[in-house]
């Protein structure tokens, strides 16, 4: 009996409602043969490289301290916000952090228990760097496109180029390049370092939903193109990889929502008197890192200096949820960063999203929000915050450690892959993260486990909103479900 085995592929961005039988059969089939999680939830924000360190640590930001794709902290004294796909201030972040991912990484883990741990990924630089943790120094492969300085030594880059030829030129839709790494993941990856675990991260349909719409052709192409690909894994897998050991965990780290509009966050608050900049220092009070997702750290940590701020917000239409760190949220009429997950020392003091709703797009596909994102197109994807559409993601699992043909409804999360692959591995789950094995997923596991839904609403002054978490029996912390401000 081999042993078993875990593949990831991730589809970045793939909405679960693009998951169809005419639109994407190969892995709509695979969902239906196997177990699927309908009712699963990214970390907030909803960006990328806080999903990527989510996947891999088991703990949602209060844990592993990836606050955002680009997030400011005053102990760090840049002049901006950095960017977590940059490397010189990562590499300098380290020295003030320690460790800039704050949590055991999976594959650290897996070193750890004797099992190998390998990654092939067409994202950003930061993407590879999160997923492998620190798997350069433990010899543990992992494969970027961005070429030998981004991937490990030990996934010999060189060798891969000289049998595959060097990743093709991204061009939306960004099919050619995924191929590509199929291709180095089953050719390569695979046969040449027997990884226990492997992750398969690829960057379609998410950069043409962004760039191009949701339900534009081009993002119509990139999710046939990687259901095309995802075909070419199962092809491998009924030939040879399922014998292997091997189970397969399909899915997303987000969805998107649609731009219906921009909004300058920073000219705003301004022209509401609030002395705004990229960092604090004498003339700024308040450090913005924009976006859909905006993150704002307050000089001093000054409670009056978030009540104003808050109060502007609440006063602005574009506004959406308000998070902040203060004494008593609710007489701001604002909710904790606990609420979200986000309580960490790397946080901002105001956390917010610009205004979202879950009515039909122009396309006619649910979710539409403002944003602060000037390049991204009016009608192009977006995602980042509470919004049902972009929370709610793909999880699919196949293979003979789980059950066939199910789905199983419990609210589940990001904090949950980690629990389960270990378990799938029969290692025990690490005693500090707060998610759970997905028992009822397995072929010879336990009942569902109980779930109590909670509302968390917040507002002042004509100013709601309302933020719903599942409460899940085993897991240490609150799942998100969505959050939208109301009035």
């Amino acid at each position: 009996m081999p042993s078993p085995k875990v593949l990831v592929v991730v589809f970045d961005g793939l909405r679960l409602d693009h998951v169809t039988s005419n639109r994407a059969p190969n892995i709509a089939g695979f969902a239906a043969a196997g177990v699927r999680l309908p009712n699963t939830a990214s970390a907030f924000p909803s960006e990328t490289r806080v999903q990527v360190t989510t996947v891999m640590t088991g703990h949602p930001p209060a844990g592993h301290g990836v606050m955002a794709n680009a997030f400011y902290d005053r102990r760090l004294g840049f002049d901006s916000a950095m960017d977590t796909s940059d490397t010189p201030p990562m590499t300098a972040a380290e020295k003030v952090y320690g460790r800039l991912i704050g949590a055991n990484h999976l594959s650290e883990i897996l070193w750890g228990a004797g099992k190998r741990f390998a990654a092939v990924t067409t994202g950003k630089i930061g993407n590879a760097r999160l997923l492998a943790g620190r798997a350069a120094e433990l010899d543990q492969p992992v494969l970027s496109i961005w070429g030998d300085a981004v991937s490990t030594p030990a996934a010999r880059w060189s060798e891969v180029v000289a049998k595959f030829g060097p990743p093709p030129e991204q061009v939306f839709p960004n099919v050619a390049v995924a191929d590509w790494a199929i291709t180095a993941m089953l050719d390569h990856t695979i046969p040449v370092h027997r990884p226990d675990v492997a992750v398969l991260w690829l960057n379609e349909p998410d950069l043409s939903y962004h760039y191009r719409g949701v339900a534009s052709a081009d993002a119509g192409t990139a999710i046939r193109g990687v259901h095309a690909g995802f075909g070419r894994i199962l092809d491998w897998w009924r030939a040879e990889g399922r014998a292997a050991g091997w189970n397969i965990v399909a899915m997303s780290d987000h969805g998107h929502v649609t731009v219906e509009g921009q909004i300058d966050v920073a000219a705003e608050l301004a022209k509401a008197g609030l002395a705004v900049g990229k960092a604090l220092g004498p003339d700024v009070d308040y450090a913005l890192k924009p976006g859909y997702s905006a993150h704002v750290a307050v000089r001093d940590r000054d409670p009056s200096r978030i009540e104003r701020l808050v109060r502007v917000l609440q006063d602005a239409e574009w506004s959406g949820p308000i998070l902040a760190r203060a004494a008593d949220p609710a007489a701001l009429g604002v909710l904790p960063l606990a609420a979200a997950n986000v309580d960490h020392p790397r946080a901002g003091d105001v956390l917010f999203t610009l205004r979202a709703r879950d009515d039909a797009s122009a396309d006619g596909l649910p979710g539409v929000a403002l944003a602060d994102n000037p390049d991204i197109p009016i009608g192009g994807g977006m995602h980042g915050g509470f919004a049902k559409a972009e929370l709610n993601h793909c999880l699919f699992i196949g293979g003979d450690q789980f059950r066939s043909g199910v789905e199983v409804s419990t609210p589940t999360a990001h904090v949950d892959l980690a629990p389960t692959v270990l378990r799938s591995l029969g290692l025990p789950p690490h005693p500090l993260m707060p998610g759970r094995a997905l028992e009822e997923a397995f072929a010879i596991g336990e009942a569902a486990p109980a779930v109590r839904e909670i509302v968390h609403e917040a507002g002042r002054n004509g100013y709601a909103q309302t933020l719903v978490t599942a409460e899940v029996a085993g897991s240490k912390r609150p799942y998100l479900r969505w959050g939208l401000r109301t009035a």
